[in-house]
């Protein structure tokens, strides 16, 4: 069931942190809809925060049966006594009209013409007033410039891994992979790359022709990583993230993913206008988070729910001050 929660903060960003805060979630785990970007007033005056909505999934409450409503007890009657009549309702009274206007016939001004009161003193015309002095206009000062705080995506809290643990999924992983690659009639082998982290294991597919493993923009080198995913955390007692790569594709992809994220934010720049990339998954939406955290003039959030969580890229007004 989806809910949502309202935050304020001083900027859009310090918003949408009040409400990550208080839901205890991650910014790729809520939809983010800005309702008011703030004003920041003249010197202090007519400062309004900036105001979000953020929705979120939550599990569905229990329904409690509903007690059957008790009839209410009739009231006893004798023989002899009749059944007492419901009272109707009295209807409000309706209010005393005004009394017509009539017209009188004691002076000769024409019906349709009232006559004027006694003290009546005719309004000067345009050309007799005295004209008004106009005010000098005030002096704007000159905006300050203040540093513009980019988002920074969440670091990950890196758990380590035994070594034996990390033997017992390097096994299960290359077997089920191994196993995948045959059902789908692909020929291939799987090696384990170095560690990189402490809690990775990564692994590499290679063969003639790896392009049906790595599928459209990567789904279904995707889809062999959920699913190697899946099988070690349902098997291991420890926590190990799994990374399924061929070809260098991961590389690749996260310098194609940088470049169209500096490229869309010089459009969000002189534009002055939000733009919404493609859906991504969570570790494609953090490359563009983390390639635009020092980017000066934008900022991103993500919004949408899963598969279809998209990153928007929004002008940064925060430095703007508005009178």
């Amino acid at each position: 069931m989806q809910k949502f929660l309202e935050a304020t903060g001083e900027t859009r960003d310090a918003a949408i942190e009040n409400a990550l805060k208080q839901l205890g979630m991650d910014r790729d785990d809520v939809s983010v809809e800005v309702l008011d970007n703030g004003r920041k007033g003249f010197l202090g005056i007519g400062a309004t925060p900036a105001r979000v909505r953020v929705t979120y999934e939550a599990p569905d409450a229990p329904e409690m049966p509903a007690e059957p409503e008790k009839p209410a007890p009739a009231a006893p009657q004798t023989p002899d006594a009749p059944a007492e009549k419901p009272r109707r309702e009295e209807r409000p009274k309706k209010k005393d009209k005004p009394a017509k206007l009539s017209i009188t016939t004691d002076d000769d001004t024409p019906r349709l013409v009232k006559a004027a009161p006694k003290n009546f003193v005719p309004e000067k015309s345009e050309s007799e007033r005295p004209r008004r002095e106009r005010r000098p206009r005030r002096e704007r000062r000159p905006r300050e410039e203040r540093p513009i705080t980019p988002s920074v995506p969440k670091e990950r809290e890196l758990i380590p891994v035994s070594e034996a643990g990390m033997q017992q999924a390097e096994k299960l992983a290359t077997d089920f992979i191994t196993g995948l690659l045959e059902k789908m009639g692909i020929e291939g082998t799987v090696s384990t790359l170095p560690q990189v982290d402490c809690d990775q294991l990564r692994l590499e597919i290679s063969g003639p022709d790896m392009g049906p493993v790595i599928g459209r923009r990567g789904d279904t080198l995707d889809a062999i990583q959920y699913l190697g995913s899946l099988v070690l955390n349902n098997a291991l007692e420890e926590h190990v993230r799994l990374s399924v790569d061929t070809e260098n594709y991961r590389e690749k992809r996260a310098e194609s993913l940088e470049r169209l994220a500096r490229k869309m934010a010089m459009k969000v720049v002189k534009a002055h206008r939000s733009m919404t990339l493609e859906p991504m998954n969570p570790y494609e939406r953090r490359i563009i988070h983390a390639a635009l955290q020092d980017f000066n003039g934008v900022t991103t959030y993500s919004t949408g729910t899963e598969p279809g969580r998209r990153v928007v890229i929004a002008p940064d007004n925060s430095s703007r001050s508005h009178h």
